[in-house]
């Protein structure tokens, strides 16, 4: 079966809002907020529950950036998620004024969120240094977005 999952990307004054993560066998890592489309929901209610569930915020979709395809036996995590395909739609989002962070209903591993410096995350992915832990594929596609600041509207990775 194929999960359809939706993600944001919440930028504001040079920062990315991620999830911050912590698992025994990976250590501290970031996410983008999101998850899975509960039947009968639309996308634009899924990604906008999420970010409440997660976040404790309202958000405002911008526009959808691109549609991802993720399969976990390709992923380095493969161990944690066995048999995961999913369709990741990626929106841009903004935080509705008046809305204050906080974590109402954390995800397995969540121990946060952080706002990190978008020139951080750049130099970390440029010199491959792993200052900031993001999964492989997350890790590309945030390198395709803001290093080369292009992303096909359909990115699929594959990892063996």
């Amino acid at each position: 079966m194929i999960r359809i999952t939706a993600k944001a990307i919440i930028e504001q004054d040079g920062r990315l809002l991620l999830i911050k993560k912590k698992l025994d066998h990976v250590g501290v890592y970031y996410t983008l907020p999101g998850g899975g489309q509960e039947l009968g929901e639309t996308l634009d209610y899924t990604i906008m529950r999420e970010c409440k569930e997660e976040l404790s915020i309202n958000i405002k979709i911008l526009k959808i950036l691109c549609v991802r395809e993720y399969i976990s036996a390709n992923h380095e995590y493969s161990f944690l998620q066995k048999e995961v395909h999913a369709l990741e739609f990626v929106y841009h989002c903004a935080i509705d004024v008046g809305s204050q962070l906080s974590s109402l209903q954390s995800d397995a591993g969540q121990i946060g969120f952080e706002w990190l410096k978008i020139s951080d995350i750049i130099n970390s992915l440029s010199s491959r240094t792993n200052d900031i832990k993001f999964p492989k594929t997350l890790a590309d596609f945030l390198e395709e977005y803001y290093i080369h600041q292009s992303i096909e509207t359909f990115s699929s990775f594959k990892f063996l």
